[in-house]
């Protein structure tokens, strides 16, 4: 067995096409299809249900794809502690970032201030929902990932988190109502999730921790808002509300950010707020320049004041 055999066997199990693997791994699916053989004749066991496609992993597959994904994570971190040796605080990091309103507000001078201060370390980025950094995170594809998570209405992530990644509170924001400047609550202090039943409410879309909170506090408010409205930007959200398409539940420090205008009111009954939060790959080694931005983060995230 070879690592190579790891690599097309997870590139399989992933896709669930031999075609589509074979295409991301650049080799031809016949060359493929007799590897994935070879590897099942080795281990003496089938690992893929086949039919007129491939249908999922047998038993003995899902278990397979656990440890082939450590093995591939070990190896690599071989590789990159060995060239951490080589060469101190240099390569490249590869980050994720779930927070629209940090990636355009602080994110991104933090970000620039680590790289004046570190040259030799590159930044991959990466900006998705925390669903997804959360399963690239544990696919070992991503080493550290800014994600939020729910406050007391919400605690957990709303996505399944791998057993090798390590989530690490930063600091907790509250999350608000944003309206437009001619809604009628434009001069109300609060709002009480009850009185959203009859509102128009413009949601993030699936793979949101913001999506994910919002409903967990419409069922504890016993409430079934409507959401005809699903963005994926932030931005967009931000253009709906303030044209008076609908309301939306926003971090507060989307509201510090340059755009159309939006008036905040506080949410009760309950309050809301997200838990900023810094998740790593507990499985893979930390190499110098990942530590170096993890604490870079740690140190200049929490807001100020």
């Amino acid at each position: 067995m070879e690592l190579r055999h790891l690599r097309y066997f997870l590139a399989v199990a992933d896709a669930m096409s031999f075609t589509a693997a074979a295409r991301r791994l650049h080799v031809a699916q016949p060359a493929l299809s007799q590897q994935i053989r070879s590897l099942e004749r080795e281990l003496g066991v089938t690992l893929l249900e086949r039919g007129a496609r491939t249908r999922g992993l047998t038993e003995a597959g899902q278990r397979f794809a656990v440890r082939a994904r450590r093995l591939l994570l070990e190896a690599e971190g071989a590789c990159e502690e060995m060239a951490a040796f080589a060469g101190g605080r240099r390569g490249t990091v590869r980050f994720g970032s779930a927070l629209q309103s940090l990636t355009e507000g602080r994110l991104a001078r933090i970000l620039a201030d680590f790289h004046r201060r570190d040259p030799g370390v590159r930044i991959a980025f990466r900006e998705a929902h925390t669903g997804p950094l959360l399963d690239l995170l544990g696919r070992g594809r991503l080493e550290l990932a800014l994600i939020h998570v729910g406050g007391d209405v919400a605690p957990r992530p709303p996505f399944d988190a791998h057993e090798t990644v390590r989530i690490e509170p930063i600091y907790g924001e509250p999350l608000v109502l944003a309206v437009g400047p001619r809604h009628r609550w434009v001069k109300r202090k609060a709002v009480a999730w009850k009185d959203l039943e009859n509102e128009e409410l413009i949601a993030f879309g699936p793979g949101s921790t913001v999506r994910h909170i919002v409903a967990a506090a419409a069922r504890l408010a016993g409430i079934h808002p409507r959401t005809p409205i699903s963005a994926t930007n932030l931005g967009t959200v931000r253009a709906l509300v303030s044209a008076g398409l609908g309301v939306a539940v926003l971090p507060e420090a989307a509201f510090t950010l340059p755009g159309p205008p939006l008036h905040a009111v506080r949410l009760v009954d309950p309050a809301l707020t997200r838990v900023v939060s810094l998740a790593r790959n507990t499985a893979r080694f930390e190499s110098p320049a990942a530590r170096a931005l993890a604490d870079w983060l740690r140190e200049r995230l929490p807001p100020r004041g």
